[in-house]
């Protein structure tokens, strides 16, 4: 049995950038477990999501860590030439799109660590986020149209309808390696679940680094979860 359950946030123990179910928010809180929680959402809207759940936070797919205490275990923050050729990538997604930008509904986020550009909007209505993309192509389709190369960065496909941009050292697998390391914990008795574990999906550097547990969404998370636990 796993002793540290590591998981991503929007579609593995939330629904997207919504609140927490109470029975899953139960089951963790139950299981006796070390929780860890690495999202590409920054750590305010972690906190807001999970609640009162016990639990490290790594925002920003990791590049802002805090521990069950609220105390800072790392901050990584990209430069500004890095955000510069994030940015003139963006404006060429941008310039391409097939759809009117809302940037009403906030489509570029700099969270510091990482920027999020979601062509529909990040902060889009959640039934208009759930219908854009659901099976990831139409933006895999965007980037092999406007390709992104870079020395330093590298960009992933990240919740319902974004593209996250972070350094390519600073990613999940990384930041979960670097945590475990720093806790002294065995890579053994840790396992990652998440939504995004698929080639260009922002899970997918875990894969190698610990056990790994592919899911389709929170429920599907939540049914896996009670299985293990028994």
């Amino acid at each position: 049995m796993y002793e540290h359950f590591f998981f991503d946030m929007d579609h593995t123990i939330t629904p997207a950038r919504q609140l927490m179910l109470p029975e899953m928010h139960s089951l963790l809180t139950d299981s006796g477990k070390d929780i860890i929680i690495v999202s590409g959402a920054t750590l305010e809207q972690v906190e807001r999501q999970v609640g009162s759940l016990s639990c490290y936070r790594l925002g920003q797919n990791g590049n802002h860590a805090i521990d069950r205490n609220g105390n800072e275990l790392w901050r990584f923050t990209l430069s500004d030439t890095h955000k510069t050729e994030i940015l003139r990538h963006i404006d060429l997604l941008i310039a391409n799109l097939d759809h009117e930008l809302h940037t009403e509904w906030t489509p570029i986020e700099d969270r510091g660590g990482q920027i999020t550009f979601s062509p529909l909007g990040n902060t889009a209505p959640n039934d208009l986020k759930s219908a854009y993309d659901p099976d990831v192509t139409k933006r895999f389709k965007m980037l092999e149209a406007n390709p992104f190369t870079s020395n330093d960065l590298v960009v992933k496909i990240g919740g319902s309808t974004s593209f996250d941009y972070i350094h390519k050292d600073h990613h999940k697998g990384s930041n979960v390696a670097r945590f475990i390391d720093q806790l002294g914990w065995k890579k053994d008795d840790c396992v990652y679940y998440g939504d995004g574990l698929y080639p260009g999906g922002n899970d997918e550097s875990v894969i190698g680094v610990i056990d790994t547990v592919s899911v389709e969404d929170h429920l599907d998370t939540y049914k896996k979860l009670r299985e293990l636990l028994k």
